[in-house]
């Protein structure tokens, strides 16, 4: 029996800083796992059996069988009592391969040059990649579930068990990245399940705990969720248990630093349990020690536990600030796992919070009237983009103060096909609009944001002028504080204006244009914030020539001007 960690498995050297390389096989060497010297295999005698017998049947050397016997303090090998516990060291044993399973696997994971599927048989000696997307599950032959993350990379250098017996023998060496393991309790004698990395080795005997190769930094850090983990690092320093709740790093000289107690789970209550948009964001709240939070998405399994350690997870984030965002989610139920990490990249307990993404069909694009524009009037015109998955939209229009949560919309417009619709008949104030969209099915979407605007009155127009015999006398409705623009043209479209004035007051007179049969005014109010409304629709006032006498003013015949052709 080779030892559990093979040299031939584990003699793969990393270059670390400056060029300096840390081997595997010399922390094997130096950090044997938890009871690997002393690990025995118990056989209770049956009937007929003999010792030269069970050890052809069990060691790779049956010739050991003397030393068999002295182990067991047996005076006749050949005469053994029914019910005789016998002892076999597990490093004598005889065993055979036993490849691992692959329980998931997505995204870029392979194993040498081939995908890793569902089912995959994975041998003794076998190396996974995992890309920036991939991750796998693997269950070992003594039963250790693997999740490998994103970035890693593993070699499984032991999966071998002992024919005609329980025992089985597992162990892996991490490259790079994290890997989470959960592994089951060791028979009563045997080693447990022990996990290799270029500054050390991590022997368990049934527990739960991640490993982290950081391999930039040259440093390894485990942390103990279940039971206890035996630390060893490379140096040959002493080894280091770390219990449930504590977690260790180890450096690049393979120095185990003292166990620190992990973070303890996030609050999540205040999260919300409903996500709208496709961008799902989550703001937590601050936490003493932390440096950071890693969040996890995973989908809920009908019938799994709440705390259940080997869900595949769909989205991950590491974030230096208190906001984890994730995006590319299809609409479903997911639970959220979050936990902080401390200075030194340990990461703590989880916490997990349900909910809920419905965020499609998502809501139309809006382009009229934009956010915070001023209308003036009392009929506003909608518009929006469309949705190649609505049937139809839905917009609701309310007074933005009186009704910020549209619980009683003053309009609710339902099954719009068009992209447009008109509101007539609205009194001056500010409102906000919505819309939301919805599948030929009638399954609706969540609704866009509000859209603030502010409706004002129609611009001023002027009341039916005074003409004089050499002024134009103009008067308008106005608000306190306005200033008016006022323009004479000669045409409608306001090509050839012939006079401009502005104004506080409400009325104005100007010269009255020579030579002209027709004019055309217009005018706009200025807020006192500055705000330019529009020009008000034109308006014309005809204006006939009169004969003048000497001091210019109108000839009358009658009371009436006596009218001559320019």
């Amino acid at each position: 029996m080779r030892p559990a960690l093979s040299r031939r498995a584990i003699a793969v050297t990393l270059a670390f800083g400056l060029g300096v390389a840390a081997t595997l096989a010399a922390a094997q060497a130096q950090a044997p796992a938890a009871g690997a010297a002393d690990a025995v295999h118990v056989h209770v005698a049956e009937p007929g059996d003999t010792l030269i017998g069970l050890s052809q049947r069990l060691l790779a050397q049956p010739g050991r069988w003397p030393a068999v016997a002295r182990l067991n303090r047996l005076r006749n090998p050949d005469r053994i009592p029914v019910g005789t516990p016998l002892r076999f060291p597990l490093a004598w044993m005889r065993t055979e391969p036993a490849d691992a399973s692959v329980v998931s696997a997505s995204g870029d994971i392979r194993s040498g040059l081939q995908p890793l599927t569902p089912d995959t048989p994975v041998p003794e000696g076998a190396s996974l990649v995992a890309g920036e997307d991939g991750q796998a599950v693997l269950r070992l032959v003594d039963g250790t579930l693997l999740r490998l993350r994103p970035g890693s990379r593993l070699q499984l250098t032991e999966s071998r068990r002992v024919p005609r017996t329980p025992v089985t023998r597992a162990g892996a060496v991490l490259e790079e990245g994290r890997v989470e393991v959960e592994a089951p309790g060791a028979r009563g004698g045997q080693p447990g399940f022990r996990i290799g990395t270029p500054q050390g080795v991590l022997g368990v005997r049934g527990t739960e705990f991640r490993v982290a190769v950081d391999g930039a930094a040259a440093r390894t850090r485990g942390e103990v969720l279940e039971g206890t983990v035996a630390v060893s690092g490379a140096a040959g320093t002493p080894e280091r248990a770390v219990v449930a709740g504590f977690g260790t790093v180890v450096d690049a000289a393979g120095r185990v630093a003292p166990p620190v107690a992990l973070l303890p789970p996030p609050v999540l209550d205040a999260l919300p349990s409903l996500q709208e948009r496709v961008l799902l964001r989550f703001a937590l709240p601050g936490q003493a020690g932390a440096a950071g939070f890693r969040g996890q998405v995973v989908p809920v399994v009908a019938g799994s536990a709440p705390g259940q350690a080997m869900y595949t997870v769909l989205a991950e984030t590491l974030t230096p600030g208190q906001e984890l965002r994730f995006t590319d989610l299809p609409d479903g139920d997911y639970r959220l796992r979050v936990r902080a990490v401390d200075a030194q990249g340990l990461e703590g307990r989880d916490a997990e919070h349900r909910f809920t993404l419905k965020a499609r069909p998502e809501p139309p694009i809006p382009s009229t009237p934009p956010p915070g524009t001023r209308l003036f009037g009392t009929l506003v015109d909608f518009a929006w983009a469309a949705n190649a998955q609505a049937g139809s939209y839905r917009l609701q229009l309310t007074p933005q103060a009186e009704d910020p949560g549209f619980e009683r919309p003053l309009r609710d417009l339902t099954d719009l096909r068009a992209l447009q619709a008109t509101v007539e008949d609205l009194p001056p104030g500010r409102y906000h609009w919505r819309l939301r969209s919805i599948r030929p099915d009638g399954d609706a979407g969540p609704w866009g944001d509000p859209i603030a605007f502010e409706l004002r009155p129609a611009p001023p127009a002027p009341q039916r002028p005074t003409v004089g015999d050499q002024s134009l006398r103009f008067a308008w409705a106005g608000l306190p504080g306005q200033r008016f623009d006022v323009q004479l043209a000669r045409d409608e479209a306001f090509a050839d204006v012939v006079l401009e004035r502005q104004t506080t007051e409400t009325a104005i007179e100007l010269p009255r244009p020579e030579r002209a049969l027709r004019v055309w005014v217009r005018l706009r109010a200025i807020d006192p914030d500055g705000f330019v409304g529009p020009f008000g629709t034109p308006q014309y006032v005809d204006l006939p020539h009169c004969l003048r006498d000497s001091r210019g003013a109108c000839v009358r015949q009658g009371g009436e001007p006596v009218v001559t052709t320019p």
